[in-house]
């Protein structure tokens, strides 16, 4: 009865093929083919890489992968196990390893340098084009109001300049305001200017209605 090898061997001679033309279509090493055809299974990985490369190369052969497999099994008798393989054996001829030479390592610090920094100058030019955030927490548009001292209540950001009615007002660090004011019986416009430090101005405006308050008897 013939081995494999030499089941291989003779069909590769018939078709007039070499290891290295047939390891580079079926993505085999030169190495582990040579061993198939010698039958030394001591130089190939474990049993299931085994019979992945016999049905491989059996089947480029135009052999048939499910009866070299059986010739292979009664050759030799094998127990199945899984063991792990050194990744320099187990990684096909067209897998490279990916290695981090200096020169990636480089290239890799600089596009993580040039990302952040284009990250920054695009936040720092949005500050420096968009006006600053401006909440008016009181009055609320419309209200209706029965005195005629009036508290304006906010928030902007910490660096603006608040002004109420052309009134500059003071601001904390979190940039909250308040001011109280002094309106007139009828109807009064609330101005509320919040300009950036780059010149940049939002303006909330609201209007207000103070009761007339008729004498009691």
């Amino acid at each position: 009865m013939k081995t494999v090898g030499e089941i291989l061997r003779r069909a590769r001679d018939e078709k007039g093929l070499t290891l290295d033309h047939i390891e580079e279509k079926i993505k085999i090493r030169k190495k582990f083919l040579q061993a198939l055809e010698e039958n030394a299974w001591n130089k190939l990985p474990s049993l299931p890489y085994i019979k992945g490369f016999l049905r491989n190369y059996s089947s480029f052969l135009n052999l048939n992968a499910d009866e070299m497999l059986a010739v292979f099994r009664r050759q030799y008798l094998f127990e199945e196990k899984d063991e792990l393989i050194p990744e320099s054996i187990s990684n096909p001829v067209n897998k490279p390893i990916i290695r981090l030479s200096p020169q990636r390592i480089f290239l890799l610090v600089t596009v993580i340098f040039l990302l952040i920094f284009f990250i920054n100058l695009a936040r720092q030019y949005r500050a420096i084009s968009n006006p600053p955030m401006l909440s008016v927490k009181q009055p609320n548009e419309g209200e209706i109001l029965t005195s005629q001292d009036l508290e304006v209540r906010g928030k902007t950001d910490p660096d603006a300049v608040i002004e109420i009615n052309n009134k500059k007002i003071t601001i904390n660090d979190k940039g909250e305001f308040s001011a109280t004011f002094q309106l007139q019986p009828g109807i009064n416009t609330i101005i509320i200017e919040s300009v950036s430090k780059h010149g940049k101005k939002r303006t909330v405006t609201r209007t207000v209605s103070v009761e007339n308050q008729g004498s009691q008897f």
